[in-house]
């Protein structure tokens, strides 16, 4: 395995559950009860036998009713009635609402919407009859009793299960996961059933467990009113009812029921939530294996700072970071930034680097403690000693904090402008003073006007940010630190928003601690870099010292992924001698391009406005070629990937992937089946849904993680595009034990262990878990494989190895490859043609090396100077 650890499996069960184990007990006690009394009680619970309304004692240990009926017995045939009914009530419910709710939320997932809301809509009639109120209307037609009450609490709790499975299903219809099975040619039977209900099951059972509790509580009270289990069969509510007039003469009446029933709810609530993380393997399993090789901190070289400033603004001296087990997250580190300066804190994944700052800030999270010296110039002391409350009142004061991702550390109900305003109100600012000044810094920023009375989702990633950007430097804080402020950001709007960052800390003299994992932001940020590995400084220094010379292997390596250089020429496939795909296209003896893509147009109807999406694009991809799509975050890129795939449909144009005619109804050639169905280019398949392109194309999506079912083994993740037997060719993997060769022969050849098949992708790397995703796609032997994004979540050692995993593979498997990126020197290290794509046009294409060294239009020029190069 490259850069990593072989290790066994993982343990599915890694630690006790004490609540579960609680649970189990008290449930247990409650089963063995109702089972012991089927054959035995001290007396009978049904006749009188003693006098009435003994105390608990030797002979009567829970004493006697009004009747002379041991009390004892009558719990223990009362636990009967508490199990059938919460079983059959939560049984009824489960069995009809869980399937009603999964069609319900499958349905809207996939777009139709109508027919999923006159499912709910039929549920939400149930709403208004309440199980209680059901059973009294039954009661008064079929008569009172123990069968009327389970079926009416069973029938009022279906709306909670179709509710709590519809939003479950709706959240898995929206993963990378369950796309990646439409793409692998799963029916909607399948991904329901491998997918969905797996997804959904810790819900349901917390559901059923609360709604047991319900079913126990409301027959208690049916049975309190007479309307539940008659007499003088025992049952706990009947207990309790009968025992309210003898409140204050005979306590123990009441209260031997009402503890039995707490026993029960308690135990299934507390079984319930047991289960649910018990079967989540994200929780009982051990953690991550970390990818790169670990370093002996050692050897590494520090350097002490140059002393810019008498007092430094950021001193973080001895600092180490621990979780409750002890595991060290930060040993030792030491950093300065003095004020002006500009100090980057470069690592991978892992490092320590988000660590550092939330140290430094006294933000660390629950379970994790710091040793060591924070010092803020200007204030007193050790940071690290001081409280919640007197660390509330340094933070965006005296330091602030630009976190990685703007939408979630914005409120999605407050307009900006306010959110930049509060910033400043909690330090005691005046509320005028404070918003006329959040307008100011949001013009500082680069925001149009009328900015401050938008919301979050209103504005683009690159205003979001600077949005962050101006609350953070709304207090002129000495020290700013930026957590990956740019790694989700375009590379044009990245260049604006670097630019942004350095204008505004210099103008107000504050020292900026940047933390990224791109060298080649810190070459154009930071005066000085220090190099985090496994949560220690291993080296630090001047940035041009430090790239030009680096001491440390680590840093060598980390140098040498930074660096992209562009695809061979000798390696180029078709489309490498310098025509544009077009004028290929134009040869007699070429042959038919396996992608082929004619003036296609995507437009969406959003809040009455019509978006277009794609604006005329054409484009043909020949087999084996290396073909790249290049453009930013809105420029059509991700659309017209999902079209090529089938799994969107164009407005107009000409479309076809694979011998897979995908054009819309009325723009095919002649011939073609109508819309709604794959077909082929010399007209219909026999396949209307899709699964000739299926089988010939498959997809390796952004989000490594995402795309990965968390409660599925990488074995069967690897190996589920095989269980359709239309995506397995001649000869291909058709048995179990084929299969599983197939997936040990496919993990091997990305580089990972064997005994990776029965672990969860939580047990993984980032750059690991796209090596899983790349082995899923690729386990059927496609034609094509097309992958979005494939790199822009990885760290830049982990991006180098899974770019060349992807150009050996695409040599030894004969693979066209399409790649989607926003980075043009990704594109160029990997492809051989390149189309550049803005505001839904491609405005560019040709030969990587010729638009890379000679971009003909002005928005290339720009995407390529945007970029972030090592100086």
């Amino acid at each position: 395995m490259s850069g990593g650890r072989r290790r066994g499996p993982a343990r599915r069960r890694g630690r006790v559950h004490p609540q579960l184990v609680l649970g189990a007990v008290l449930v247990g006690l409650v089963l063995v009860t109702a089972l012991v009394s089927l054959v035995w009680t001290p007396y009978d619970p049904e006749h009188a036998g003693a006098e009435r309304l003994l105390p608990p004692g030797a002979e009567h240990w829970f004493g006697t009713d009004r009747f002379g009926r041991d009390v004892f017995s009558q719990v223990m045939a009362g636990a009967q009635i508490t199990l059938l009914v919460g079983l059959v009530a939560v049984g009824i419910a489960a069995v009809v609402g869980v399937p009603l709710g999964v069609l319900a939320g499958m349905l809207q997932g996939s777009g139709r919407g109508r027919p999923a809301a006159v499912l709910m809509r039929g549920s939400d009639i149930l709403l208004a009859f309440p199980g209680l109120l059901l059973a009294i209307v039954l009661g008064a037609v079929y008569g009172a009793g123990t069968v009327t009450a389970m079926v009416a609490l069973g029938i009022g709790s279906i709306p909670a299960f179709a509710r709590v499975a519809r939003s479950g299903t709706l959240q898995v219809m929206r993963a990378d996961y369950v796309l990646a099975a439409r793409a692998a040619n799963r029916g909607n039977l399948a991904i329901a059933a491998r997918h969905v209900l797996p997804n959904i099951a810790g819900t349901v059972l917390v559901q059923c467990s609360v709604n047991f509790a319900i079913a126990v509580l409301a027959e208690a009270g049916l049975s309190f009113l007479g309307l539940g289990t008659p007499p003088p069969t025992p049952s706990w509510g009947r207990m309790l009812q009968e025992s309210q007039q003898f409140l204050g003469v005979a306590d123990h009446l009441a209260i031997v029921p009402g503890v039995a029933i707490a026993v029960a709810v308690l135990g299934f609530n507390l079984l319930g939530d047991g289960l649910r993380d018990v079967l989540d393997p994200r929780l009982a399993s051990t953690g991550p294996a970390a990818e790169h090789v670990a370093v002996d901190a050692g050897t590494g070289v520090r350097h002490e700072p140059d002393g810019t400033a008498a007092e430094p603004a950021l001193d973080l001296r001895g600092l180490t970071v621990r979780t409750q087990s002890g595991r060290a997250l930060l040993s030792d580190l030491s950093l300065r930034v003095a004020a002006g300066e500009r100090v980057g804190l470069i690592g991978e994944s892992g490092s320590g680097k988000t660590m550092t700052a939330l140290a430094a800030l006294g933000l660390l999270p629950d379970g994790v403690s710091a040793t060591g010296h924070v010092g803020l110039a200007g204030v007193d002391g050790n940071l690290l000693d001081r409280g919640e409350r007197a660390l509330a009142r340094l933070r965006g004061r005296e330091i602030s904090m630009v976190f990685q991702e703007p939408m979630t550390a914005l409120n999605p109900l407050m307009r900006v402008g306010r959110q930049v305003a509060e910033a400043m109100t909690v330090h005691g600012v005046p509320h005028g003073t404070a918003s006329r000044r959040a307008a100011d810094l949001l013009a500082e920023v680069g925001l149009p006007d009328g900015a401050a009375r938008r919301y979050p989702h209103e504005l683009s990633g690159g205003q979001r940010q600077r949005v962050v950007l101006a609350m953070a430097l709304a207090n002129a804080p000495a020290v700013l630190v930026a957590d990956e402020p740019t790694t989700a950001l375009d590379v044009t709007v990245q260049r604006q928003v670097l630019d942004l960052v350095v204008r505004l800390v210099r103008d107000r003299g504050a020292g900026l601690l940047f933390i990224t994992h791109d060298l080649a932001v810190v070459s154009q940020v930071c005066e000085r870099v220090v190099v985090l590995l496994d949560g220690v400084v291993v080296e630090e220094g001047p940035v041009a010292e430090v790239f030009a010379h680096p001491r440390h292997e680590y840093t060598r390596r980390l140098l040498a992924a930074s660096a992209l250089e562009p695809l061979a020429v000798e390696a180029a496939g078709p489309g490498a001698d310098g025509r544009s795909a077009a004028t290929a296209g134009q040869s007699p003896s070429a042959p038919e391009p396996l992608i082929r893509v004619e003036d296609v147009t995507r437009t969406y109807a959003s809040r009455g406005q019509t978006v277009h999406a794609l604006r005329g694009v054409s484009l043909e991809v020949r087999e084996g070629q290396r073909f790249g799509i290049v453009g930013e975050s809105g420029s059509g890129k991700s659309t017209l990937l999902r079209i090529v795939s089938g799994l969107d449909q164009a407005t107009s144009g000409r479309v076809a992937s694979a011998g897979v005619d995908l054009s819309p109804a009325g723009t095919g050639r002649a011939g073609t089946a109508p819309s709604g169905g794959a077909r082929g280019v010399g007209g219909p398949t026999a396949s209307p849904d899709l699964g000739d392109l299926r089988a010939a194309l498959q997809l390796v999506f952004q989000d490594p993680y995402g795309s990965l079912d968390p409660r599925m083994t990488v074995g069967d993740i690897v190996a589920e595009p095989l269980l359709n037997p239309a995506n397995v060719r001649d000869g291909g993997p058709r048995t179990a034990a084929a299969r599983r060769d197939a997936v040990r022969e496919m993990l091997d050849a990305v580089g990972l262990p064997l005994d990776a098949t029965e672990r969860y992708p939580h047990q993984f790397s980032g750059g690991q878990r796209q090596r899983i995703a790349i082995a899923r796609a690729l386990v059927c032997r496609p034609r094509i494989l097309v992958a979005d994004e494939p790199v822009s979540a990885l760290d830049v050692s982990v991006r180098r190895q899974v770019l060349d995993l992807l150009a050996r593979l695409a040599d030894e498997y004969a693979l066209t490859l399409l790649l989607v990126s926003h980075d043009l020197g990704v594109v160029r290290h990997v492809c051989d043609h390149v189309a550049v794509m803005h505001d839904g046009l491609i405005v560019e294409q040709g030969p990587t090396a010729q638009v890379y060294d000679d971009p003909r239009h002005e928005y290339t020029r720009r995407l390529r100077a945007a970029t972030p190069l090592l100086r």
